[in-house]
C-alpha cells in the first residue's frame, strides 16, 4: 500500500495536462507545481525525481527514467481495468509506477460519480473514448 501523500505526488504528474495544477513542458520533459516539499525531497533522495528549480512556491522537478514510469504506470491502470491483480507488477521496469497507477484506478473507480472531463496518462478519454498518452 502507497501513502496517500506519496500516491498523491506522483498521480498529479500523470495527471499534468493544461487544464491541471501541474503542468508538463514536452520540450524539456519538467513537471511544474506546488508540491509536498517532504514527499518531493524523499524521492529525491532515492533518485527517483530531480529537482531543476525549487523553494517557496512552485518546483519543478524531472521524472527519472519517465519512460519506464509511464509505461509501467499505464500498465497499472490497464490491469486494474481487466480485473487481475497485482503480481504483474513484478514484470514491469518500473514496479512502484505500477503499483501507484493499480491503485489510483480502483480509487477512481470507487468514486459514486464518474469525474467528467478526468485526464490522466493511461486511463481512458471519455471526449476521444482513447487511452491518453503524456
Amino acid at each position: 500500500m502507497i501513502s496517500k501523500k506519496v500516491k498523491e505526488l506522483f498521480v498529479s504528474l500523470m495527471e499534468a495536462s493544461g487544464d491541471s495544477p501541474v503542468s508538463y513542458d514536452v520540450e524539456t520533459d519538467q513537471y511544474s507545481g506546488f508540491f509536498n516539499n517532504a514527499v518531493v525531497d524523499k524521492y529525491i533522495a532515492l533518485g527517483a525525481l530531480e529537482l531543476v528549480d525549487g523553494g517557496e512556491g512552485s518546483i519543478t522537478i524531472l521524472l527519472n527514467n519517465r519512460d519506464d514510469f509511464l509505461s509501467s504506470f499505464a500498465a497499472g491502470a490497464r490491469e486494474a481495468k481487466n480485473g487481475s491483480d497485482q503480481s504483474y507488477a513484478d514484470y514491469n521496469a518500473n514496479p512502484f509506477a505500477f503499483s501507484v497507477g493499480y491503485e489510483h484506478f480502483h480509487q477512481i473507480s470507487k468514486k459514486k460519480r464518474k469525474i467528467t472531463g478526468y485526464v490522466c496518462h493511461g486511463f481512458e478519454r471519455e471526449d476521444t473514448s482513447l487511452i491518453h498518452q503524456q
